[in-house]
């Protein structure tokens, strides 16, 4: 019985030391920059301003949407769903226009939702501009002066995230910042080559704050897209310029990331124990063992908590039914804590960050009649 005790309680020891090592290994891989993308759809054929695909759910989703492939060295941005086959798995959607290489049949990639490559293919004109760091960003000049929207993207995104609703955002008169941070690879990766879950990069968006502020911004909206939503919240709250921030706009929002993180590895068919050990790890003092320097209790868990606190301006939160990502369940409970400052638009069922890819007009006009609502008025 003893040998039994010894061998069961080392297997114990043993277990539990696997699953300590896979939990330290997924929190790595979560703060780590993604490598290549995988490119898994098949261009069957293209002709005519049309390309079949290989069906999928993205690529039957509808909507504008960019198909990237040989390693970005091709791009293209595809249009609606003009017809589709079940029993052949394929899909025809319109082509509407190719920025780089060419649409060879046999050809793989991958679906993503930006949908321009620069302000310049969105007919918008614009400045190329440096902030500290250095951190590259788009100024693109309005009407209204000292009216700004700062775009801020998300965890592996790029500004160019924001380009999909530049052109509605210029309409309105506004002028607007398109901003990199730090590891983004459009800025300087971070000294440790990890990803800081929005801590470290938020000296970047003050960066962007400070700006802004030096060329006459009187008013400022931030438009934060899931990792920037919880970046857009923490600048409102501490910045130096926070009394120039008049509203915040927040597209599938990370709002609190031990439940976000929590919901990702569920998701993902990962065991719940590992879940919410991943999820201690990135917010306790055994951050350290991913290699990144910053905890996101930080960001969670400090002075004020989000979501636990009311936001100092009004909110618009723009998220979709079913993102596995980060769960709309957690906009519902901020939303209904806050409901004379936070005002939540539900989607149709459609991929992280995709709210207006798929809807458009529902985006545009949610986001129009709650700036007219705005006060001090534009």
């Amino acid at each position: 019985m003893t040998n039994v005790r010894v061998f069961v309680g080392a297997a114990a020891i043993a277990a539990a030391a696997t699953a300590g090592w896979a939990t330290v290994h997924i929190a790595r891989s979560l703060v780590t920059p993604a490598g290549r993308h995988r490119e898994r759809i098949r261009i069957l054929a293209s002709d005519a301003g049309t390309v079949t695909l290989s069906a999928s759910r993205d690529t039957l989703a509808p909507g504008v949407f960019s198909l990237y492939w040989g390693n970005r060295t091709g791009h293209a941005r595809i249009g609606r769903v003009l017809s589709s086959e079940s029993e052949a798995r394929t899909v025809i959607r319109r082509v509407e226009a190719i920025y780089a290489g060419r649409l060879e049949p046999g050809t793989s990639g991958y679906w993503s939702g930006y949908v321009y490559p620069s302000p310049g293919a969105a007919g918008l004109p614009y400045e190329d501009v440096t902030l500290p760091g250095p951190a590259p960003a788009w100024l693109v000049p309005g009407t209204l002066q000292r009216s700004w929207v700062i775009h801020i993207h998300g965890l592996g995104g790029r500004r160019t995230t924001g380009l999909r609703t530049a052109p509605f955002f210029h309409a309105q008169g506004l002028t607007q910042l398109l901003i990199s941070f730090r590891g983004d690879g459009d800025a300087p990766p971070t000294a440790d080559g990890k990803h800081h879950l929005g801590v470290s990069e938020l000296a970047d968006l003050e960066a962007a704050l400070a700006f802004a502020a030096g060329r006459g911004a009187a008013s400022i909206i931030l438009s934060g897209w899931s990792m920037g939503a919880v970046m857009a919240l923490a600048a409102a709250h501490t910045s130096e310029h926070r009394n120039l921030i008049t509203g915040l706009i927040l597209t599938a929002p990370v709002l609190d990331w031990n439940r976000t993180l929590i919901s990702n590895l569920a998701s993902a068919r990962l065991p719940s124990v590992l879940a919410h050990g991943v999820s201690r790890i990135l917010g306790s003092p055994l951050h350290r063992f991913t290699g990144s320097p910053d905890c996101i209790s930080r960001l969670t868990c400090g002075p004020w908590s989000l979501p636990g606190v009311a936001p100092p301006v009004p909110v618009l939160i723009l998220h979709g039914d079913g993102d596995a990502r980060t769960p709309i369940r957690i906009s519902e409970d901020f939303a209904g804590r806050f409901p004379e400052l936070v005002r939540l638009v539900r989607f149709p069922a459609c991929r992280h960050t995709q709210e207006w890819n798929s809807w458009p007009a529902l985006w545009e006009d949610s986001v129009a009649g709650w700036l007219r609502g705005l006060t001090p008025s534009r």
